[in-house]
């Protein structure tokens, strides 16, 4: 079994595990715990690190945040940070062309991962540059080592530490990147003439939480820069921590 098909199966077992958890143990408390997972696993390690700054290169990060930014991108279950800045970039260089490893217009095998290509497709360059990094290198490594340890030891502290802290996030995350893959790429609004179907689309923001991504055309036109919104009424929440977090742009 490929590491991509590994992945496709934990992140369905991982649902199941999520759906059937939150029925047993339902407690609106712990949604709390899934809000802070979300930021720190879809926010901080997938969107600001793996997206942002591995993809774009778009600020520098201290080497400190570097690590542990990568450290919680695993627990997205995107799979390991040089795959994902690698798959993201030739997304951008044949966004909804016959190459793009996850286009809009195959609409659910896409939402679910299954389109023709998208284990496959990596941009060679990024790949060999991320490979220098000892750290990412590691990750790749023991990906799923890391993950079962720290996930196994929170569920023998406190079986809901796993579901609201590791299990729902996922969901979530899996979820909104259907919503960016697919629905981004086919309604909303555009300020920029790019040569692909990329769309702003507010709605998805806001199930986004305002993490900024869904101002999908805006990104699209301009990638190598980390802010994205442009009019009033555009939130970024990311980009927000961005400023906050980085050493330089």
């Amino acid at each position: 079994m490929s590491e991509f098909s590994k992945l496709r199966a934990l992140i369905l077992a991982v649902h199941l595990a999520g759906i059937v958890g939150v029925v047993v143990y339902w407690n609106p408390v712990w949604l709390g715990l899934t809000l802070m997972s979300v930021v720190l696993f879809t926010w901080l390690g997938q969107e600001l690190y793996c997206h942002r700054y591995l993809g774009h290169r778009a600020f520098e990060l201290s080497e400190g945040w570097q690590k542990v930014f990568a450290f919680f991108s695993i627990f997205n279950l995107f799979g390991n940070p040089i795959g994902i800045a690698s798959t993201h970039v030739n997304h951008h260089k044949h966004a909804d062309m016959a190459l793009d490893p996850h286009p809009a217009a195959t609409a659910w095998q896409t939402w679910f991962w299954m389109a023709p290509g998208f284990e496959q497709s990596r941009s060679i360059a990024t790949v060999k540059r991320l490979m220098r990094d000892a750290w990412l290198v590691f990750i790749r490594r023991y990906y799923f080592a890391i993950y079962f340890a720290v996930v196994g030891t929170a569920a023998l502290i406190d079986i809901r530490i796993a579901i609201y802290g590791f299990f729902l996030p996922v969901i979530y995350s899996f979820f909104c990147n259907g919503v960016i893959n697919v629905l981004c790429h086919k309604y909303g609004y555009r300020l920029f003439a790019t040569n692909d179907n990329s769309k702003n689309n507010l709605i998805a923001n806001v199930l986004l939480l305002g993490n900024g991504v869904a101002l999908h055309n805006t990104h699209h036109a301009e990638p190598w820069d980390y802010r994205l919104s442009r009019q009033w009424y555009e939130v970024d929440a990311v980009a927000l921590l961005i400023d906050i977090l980085k050493t330089k742009d």
